[in-house]
């Protein structure tokens, strides 16, 4: 047995030992050897060419202006969230989705209770499903539980599970700590799930035809019944929510027309990890990219069950490297907006930045949490008015990762959150607790370069108005 053949002998082993199916593990062992064969994942620049805004874009506002809600096609509609994630990122060890986010509401709850707006609203049953890691799973389920959600239909799926692999000769690591051997696959891993697991299947035959799927942490993402309209009646395979770029948006991936010898081949996502390092900064500017994909995104399940019947179903594949036990290690993933390259009927659906309000990082968390943002009768989260009516944008906020990065020490320096509905930029740097309220208007920095937490209650005053205030 040569030096290949063994290590995919290893990786096999241990998937099989996990308990995950033969054809998952045939499609893994694909994506290493394209590693094998060179496959980088990052993309040829001239293959990247821009979207079409005649043909491949229409606007919400025209979608809501020439589709009306039809209840007959609204129960065509399932909804999936993104609910795998520990946010690890921000110190978490269990589901980001069960820290609470507006009105002492965690995001599960949150997203509950906007399915059971529209159920309400509509009189009828939109199901909502969650596809779970097994970190998360028992968790969420539990919470669901506790909230008194319920369906007829399953409420979660586990999403798979791949092995890191050691850089030097793509086998399986073998790490100190078990888990740490493994890794999730990237969203991607939705369509090979739905078809495994037997729900596409179960979905269509219950009559559902459109699912919605979203981001877990994404509380902006609700349903909005023109957009099944306007697919179901334009027969639209695939659908993303794109949204014009800030220069908060560096990191958003974009939808391409992917040319071959400057002939268009069909749609492309680029994510960041997929950028040559020469045009990172072209990527991450507002010139060549106008708009980035929220990770909103709409699927004709029928066209997808025919398009996996086809075989060859291709996602791009994102190599991320990373270090585990100072072993440099490989994560091979997928992104599900990459699945956009097999379906020839696409539409970026140009949406409002209310649309769009993700936490990735405490410093999303505070911006969501703080009064510059209104959970609404729908339970959306979207921007305050106020902060609309003083026509300012999406503000940026840069709070020092030394002491705020992990969500226990940003409660800790957080016991009063400060009015932000009229701020433009915040800067933190050093240790400072937020112990009084305050409100900060247009661009604030607070430094302390002491080396000891101060507190803004020192500072005896209550607003902060374009200004940098030292300790």
């Amino acid at each position: 047995m040569n030096p290949i053949e063994k290590s995919h002998q290893l990786v096999r082993e241990k998937m099989s030992k996990a308990g995950l199916s033969e054809a998952f593990i045939l499609d893994f062992i694909k994506k290493i050897e394209q590693v094998r064969a060179g496959e980088t994942g990052i993309v040829k620049w001239e293959s990247v060419g821009d979207l079409d805004p005649l043909v491949d874009e229409i606007s919400l506002e025209e979608i809501h202006s020439k589709f009306t809600f039809q209840k007959e096609l609204l129960e065509k509609l399932v909804v999936i969230k993104l609910n795998g994630g520990l946010g690890t990122s921000m110190g978490l060890e269990k589901a980001k989705s069960l820290i609470p986010i507006k009105e002492n509401k965690s995001f599960l709850e949150v997203i509950a209770d906007q399915i059971r707006f529209i159920r309400n609203k509509f009189g009828l049953e939109v199901p909502l499903l969650f596809m779970d890691s097994y970190n998360t799973q028992k968790d969420s389920q539990e919470e669901l539980s506790r909230i008194g959600f319920s369906q007829k239909i399953t409420s979660t799926f586990l999403q798979n599970k791949v092995p890191r692999l050691a850089v030097k000769d793509l086998s399986p690591i073998k790490s100190a700590n078990e888990k740490e051997d493994w890794c999730p696959p990237g969203h991607g891993d939705i369509y090979f799930t739905l078809v495994e697991t037997g729900i596409l299947d179960q979905l269509l035959d219950q009559g559902f035809e459109i699912a919605f799927l979203s981001n877990g942490d994404n509380l902006g993402a609700t349903v909005d019944p023109h957009i099944v309209s306007f697919l179901l009646n334009e027969k639209i395979d695939f659908a993303m929510e794109m949204t014009p770029k800030t220069l908060a948006d560096k990191k958003g991936g974009a939808i391409y027309r992917n040319l071959v010898n400057g002939e268009f081949c069909g749609y492309e996502l680029l994510e960041t990890a997929q950028v040559p390092k020469d045009k990172e900064h072209e990527f991450s500017g507002l010139g060549k990219f106008r708009t980035f994909s929220t990770n909103n995104l709409w699927i004709n399940l029928t066209s997808l069950k025919k398009r996996f019947a086809a075989g060859d179903f291709s996602l791009s594949l994102i190599v991320n490297p990373k270090t585990v036990d100072g072993i440099d290690v490989l994560q091979l993933e997928t992104a599900m907006g990459s699945a956009v390259g097999n379906f020839p009927k696409f539409k970026g659906i140009i949406i409002p930045r209310d649309r769009f309000a993700p936490v990735k990082k405490t410093e999303d968390y505070l911006i969501r949490r703080s009064d510059a943002y209104d959970l609404n009768e729908d339970f959306s989260l979207t921007m305050s008015q106020a902060r609309k009516k003083a026509n300012l944008g999406e503000m940026l906020v840069s709070l020092d990762d030394t002491y705020y990065k992990k969500i226990k020490r940003f409660d800790e320096l957080f016991k009063a959150y400060p009015s932000l509905v009229l701020c433009e930029e915040l800067k933190v740097e050093g240790e400072i607790e937020f112990d009084a309220k305050i409100e900060i208007k247009g661009k604030v920095s607070f430094v302390n370069r002491t080396g000891k937490l101060r507190k803004i209650s020192e500072l005896a005053k209550a607003t902060f108005s374009n200004e940098i205030v030292s300790f």
